[in-house]
């Protein structure tokens, strides 16, 4: 058996094997936990069968870390990533999970595009540097300065066998994360429409408006205790009053360059008060 159709057997069995855990089910840490170690389990065999074997031709190598090795590092990047992120989301409501992942997902859009020609080369099924990327012997010159040149162990894969496998499980993650925030956003949308409901209260002001008044319960320290952070307020708020808060740091940006006053909503909160406790006070 040569090297290619060891891998492919692997690969085919590793996948029969993580079919068994349903990282959408109940306990996904303890699922993903296990799928990376018996992801794992199959890089060592198969790190094993490398330094054993060899390789017929350039060609035969090439392809091995490639395609078939960059697949499987890619499963064990994707597994060791969506525990950390998951084993670090929130565990409060909704709208905090939404921020988190939407924070991730931004991550990984920033290394696409700092490894964007890497990716456009393995998107576009590029071959012409193939011998420099994924020949062991090759000295194949670094994207960026980094450590992973003296870490490697060179019989088992190249830099680049990384730098793809991380790209196709960034790739994988990004999926992953984008039905995550659709799931949350539909639970978002519930929680909205049965706070709605109990409450009957709807914000019909502007949405600087409304971010004016968030920022000016933190400045006063008047939520429990000065302790509750713009997020939580904007959220809450947003909950209460059926309106969803998004680039609300932005808004804020936009009231501090503002030309004449900076808090044109308390003002007139503070002028319409006075003139209802003036009017108030005639009456009696």
């Amino acid at each position: 058996m040569d090297s290619i159709e060891y891998v492919q057997n692997r690969l085919k069995k590793l996948d029969r094997e993580l079919s068994k855990f349903s990282i959408l089910g109940e306990n996904p840490l303890l699922m993903i936990e296990s799928s990376f170690f018996v992801v794992d389990k199959t890089v060592e065999e198969i790190k094993d069968w490398v330094k054993g074997s060899g390789f017929q031709s350039e060609q035969e190598e090439i392809r091995f870390f490639k395609r078939y090795m960059t697949e499987l590092l890619s499963r064990s990047y994707f597994f060791s990533e969506l525990f950390l992120i998951e084993s670090s989301k929130p565990l409060e409501e909704n709208e905090k999970i939404f921020l988190f992942y939407q924070e991730k997902i931004e991550e990984i859009r920033r290394y696409f595009h700092r490894y964007a020609a890497l990716n456009n080369y393995l998107v576009l099924g590029k071959t012409y540097l193939d011998r420099v990327y994924f020949l062991r012997a090759s000295e194949a010159p670094l994207i960026y300065p980094d450590l992973v040149r003296h870490t490697l162990d060179s019989q088992f894969c190249t830099v680049y066998t990384l730098y793809f496998g991380r790209l196709k499980a960034m790739g994988r993650l990004m999926n992953f994360l984008l039905g995550k925030v659709g799931e949350v956003e539909k639970g978002i949308g519930k929680q909205k429409e049965e706070m709605n409901v109990a409450s009957g209260l709807l914000w019909t002001g502007s949405k600087v408006e409304l971010v004016e008044l968030i920022y000016a319960l933190k400045c006063t320290s008047v939520i429990n205790h000065g302790s509750a952070t713009v997020s939580d307020l904007a959220s809450v708020l947003g909950t209460v009053f059926g309106k969803r808060l998004r680039g609300f740091y932005k808004t804020f940006e936009e009231i501090r360059s503002r030309k004449s006053s900076k808090t044109l909503y308390l003002d007139k909160c503070k002028d319409r008060l006075d003139s209802f406790i003036s009017g108030y006070e005639e009456k009696e």
